[in-house]
């Protein structure tokens, strides 16, 4: 999610900026000397730009996708890409990745093209990493740009779930409603009703996992991480694509299981919410009731 926030790279002697109108764009000197181009930042200073730029995420993609993201937006920027570049990017590696996972998908061997498309699934995450350090650290931020970034998403997770249900129908006479499940609670839906729960309410977004043991956390975490999912699915795809049903299922459960607690949870707020408003409007009423009583009272009292 790209926000506002805008980091720059500066020399101890001269404003070198990454600033919204791109790398090295020519800024005020202390000498006042305007007009002289400011001498682009090294791959070191974009480097410690995007880094300071990293958005908060899930455990795998914060301690590995995150990290890798930095590195290619430390050259996007010495370059001067602009992020919806490195958006597009991700878009093609990723759909590129499942298009080879469908064609080398195979019943009794592994194909090298399902090599080629787990790899490109990891690098396409890097680079949907990178955009938003991009963004954030240049000021590129926009409104069309994080829409952007949602639909190549979308685009990009609608491709996987195709690709990995077309390796396992061939294989397994399951019902077919097991995959529409999978689809249907695939971990970006539930993200999108995380990150919505955490904005309405004002709680972390991790909130309703921190509650159970620390195992349980880190595997729940774990398991609504898309870097982390992509990971495990594209590695049992090449290891042991007849049983890759397994953890298709242990994803769609985990997700399910959130799913009903963010319901529960929700509820939950709705009427205490609720409860609270009426509260304070009984307390709010009470005196006013109260004065009201006595004023009738003192009116209707018989004089001494």
């Amino acid at each position: 999610m790209r926000t506002d926030k805008r980091v720059t790279v500066a020399d101890a002697g001269e404003h070198i900026g990454i600033t919204a109108d791109g790398i090295g764009t020519p800024g005020p000197r202390p000498d006042g000397e305007s007009n002289r181009p400011a001498v682009p930042p090294t791959v070191a200073e974009c480097y410690s730009a995007a880094r300071q730029a990293r958005s908060a995420g899930s455990l795998y993609s914060q301690t590995v996708s995150n990290r890798l993201g930095t590195a290619v937006a430390a050259i996007g920027m010495r370059l001067g890409a602009h992020p919806t570049y490195l958006t597009l990017v991700n878009l093609v590696l990723g759909i590129g990745g499942s298009v080879a996972v469908m064609a080398g998908r195979s019943p009794d061997r592994t194909a090298p093209l399902l090599v080629v498309g787990v790899i490109l699934w990891q690098v396409a995450y890097i680079f949907d990493c990178a955009d938003g350090q991009v963004a954030r650290a240049t000021g590129k931020t926009s409104a069309y740009g994080e829409f952007v970034d949602v639909f190549v998403d979308v685009a990009v997770q609608i491709s996987v779930v195709v690709a990995v249900s077309s390796v396992i129908l061939p294989r397994h006479e399951i019902p077919g409603l097991l995959v529409v499940l999978f689809a249907a609670a695939w971990s970006s839906n539930l993200n999108f009703v995380n990150n919505f729960l955490a904005r309405l309410y004002n709680q972390a977004s991790n909130s309703l996992i921190a509650r159970y043991s620390a195992p349980v956390s880190v595997m729940a975490e774990l398991l609504r991480d898309y870097g982390f999912v992509i990971l495990v699915l594209g590695t049992w795809l090449l290891a042991s694509p007849s049983t890759l049903f397994i953890p298709v299922m242990a994803v769609t459960a985990n997700n399910l299981v959130l799913l009903v607690g963010y319901i529960a949870r929700a509820a939950g707020l709705s009427v205490r919410a609720s409860r609270q408003m009426q509260d304070a409007e009984n307390r709010v009423l009470a005196p006013l009731e109260l004065t009201d009583g006595l004023a009738a009272g003192g009116g209707s009292s018989p004089s001494r």
